[in-house]
């Protein structure tokens, strides 16, 4: 797992712009490529409940159970807190650096072994207690549905150097390059003119 330089917690929403929960629980760092700047947004178990509820994986009324609960037991928030970084970046290494797909499947046979299995609709859904480890179960749910899923070849990552957010390429021509192109688009295109026009007057 790559080491923080710093932490930082988020004034905004957390992006929703990897097209699955699992991207999305990756996209919770900040320039994943640069050593020396990696910045991680989970500063804390609250806010792995904002991103969660942000997520549509808890309510409203389970989140604020869920921060009284952080509150009696810090200890234990804090450890919940390290597990969902741990298979955050776990599930980092499956997708984007050809690591096992082994210990996100374990990850998730611990969070379902506590669940169960119930009516939802017209179909299934788990069921957990409402404890500490409700997120990180949640999570690791949408990390094996996102290993599942039958067009992982659209799979990629922003072409910044530094950035490193990912995302499913949906583009009709899979030529998808940036994040978000306001960004890393923007930034990397004046990048690469002014470039040109170095070139071009040397």
């Amino acid at each position: 797992m790559a080491v923080p330089v710093s932490y930082r917690r988020r004034e905004r929403p957390f992006a929703q712009i990897g097209g699955a929960v699992g991207l999305d629980l990756m996209n919770t760092v900040s320039e994943r490529l640069a050593a020396d700047r990696f910045v991680d947004y989970l500063v804390d178990y609250d806010d792995v409940l904002r991103f969660v509820e942000e997520s549509g994986l808890i309510d409203t009324e389970q989140a604020a159970a869920l921060r009284a609960l952080a509150a009696e037991h810090p200890a234990d928030a804090a450890d919940e807190w390290a597990r969902v970084r741990e298979l955050r970046e776990t599930l980092y290494s499956a997708c984007y650096e050809g690591g096992p797909t082994d210990p996100v499947v374990r990850l998730h046979a611990e969070a379902v072994a506590s669940g169960a299995l119930v009516s939802a609709g017209d179909g299934w859904d788990w069921s957990f207690p409402l404890d500490l480890a409700l997120p990180r179960r949640r999570l690791a749910l949408a990390a094996v549905q996102l290993l599942l899923r039958d067009d992982l070849d659209r799979l990629a990552q922003c072409a910044d150097a530094e950035c490193g957010w990912v995302f499913l390429d949906t583009s009709p021509r899979h030529n998808r390059r940036w994040c978000v192109a306001a960004d890393c688009g923007n930034r990397n295109r004046v990048r690469e003119f002014y470039a040109r026009r170095q070139a071009t007057s040397s």
